[in-house]
C-alpha cells in the first residue's frame, strides 16, 4: 500500500510536468513571418534599458552617459536616448555634469545633442540651462537653443541661443540676449 501511493505520486508529478511542457511548447502562437520585398521592408531596432553609453578616444574618456532608454537605430546610424546622466569630460580634468530627458548620438561619431529641461554643470564652477543643447566634441563647443540660461562666477546670461566653450569662458549669445552682473 505504502509503495503504491509513491507510485502513484511520482506518476502524478510526471504527468503535470509533461502537462507543463507541453504548455509551453504548444500554448503559445507562432511568429508571424512577413516576406521582405514586394513593398514590405523591415527595419528591427534594438533596444536597452537602464545602460551606460560612453565613448572614449585614444584610451582617455571623453563622455559617459547612464540612460533610462536606448535605441539604436541602425539604418540611420544613431542612438537615441531617453532619461539621461552623465558626464562630459574635458581635457584639462574637469567634467560637466548633464541631465536630460532624451537625445540622440551618431553612432561613430562623438557628437550629441539632449533636449527637454537639459541641466549642464561644470564641476569647477558655472551652469547652463537650456530646451536643446549640442556638443561638439573636436571644438570643445557647447550651443543652447531655446530658454538658455548660463550661471558663471557673478554674471547671469538668458538668450535663445547661446554658443560657448565647455569651460564656460566665452559666450556669444543670440536673441533676446541679456547679461546681468550680480546674480539674478
Amino acid at each position: 500500500m505504502k509503495n503504491k501511493k509513491i507510485v502513484l505520486s511520482i506518476a502524478a508529478g510526471i504527468l503535470i510536468a509533461c502537462a507543463v511542457i507541453a504548455w509551453l511548447m504548444l500554448g503559445g502562437e507562432k511568429p508571424v513571418t512577413v516576406k521582405v520585398g514586394d513593398g514590405v521592408s523591415a527595419q528591427i531596432n534594438s533596444s536597452l534599458k537602464n545602460s551606460i553609453l560612453n565613448r572614449e578616444k585614444d584610451g582617455k574618456k571623453l563622455w559617459e552617459f547612464t540612460v533610462e532608454e536606448v535605441v539604436n537605430d541602425r539604418q540611420k546610424n544613431v542612438a537615441y536616448l531617453k532619461g539621461i546622466k552623465g558626464k562630459v569630460y574635458r581635457n584639462d580634468g574637469s567634467y560637466l555634469d548633464i541631465t536630460a530627458e532624451k537625445g540622440y548620438a551618431e553612432i561613430n561619431k562623438n557628437d550629441f545633442s539632449l533636449e527637454g529641461s537639459v541641466k549642464a554643470v561644470l564641476n569647477t564652477g558655472g551652469e547652463l540651462y537650456a530646451d536643446k543643447v549640442t556638443w561638439n566634441q573636436n571644438k570643445e563647443l557647447i550651443t543652447g537653443e531655446g530658454h538658455v540660461k548660463m550661471l558663471k562666477d557673478a554674471w547671469t546670461a538668458t538668450a535663445d541661443k547661446a554658443i560657448t566653450t565647455s569651460a564656460f569662458k566665452s559666450v556669444k549669445l543670440k536673441g533676446n540676449a541679456k547679461v546681468v552682473k550680480g546674480g539674478e
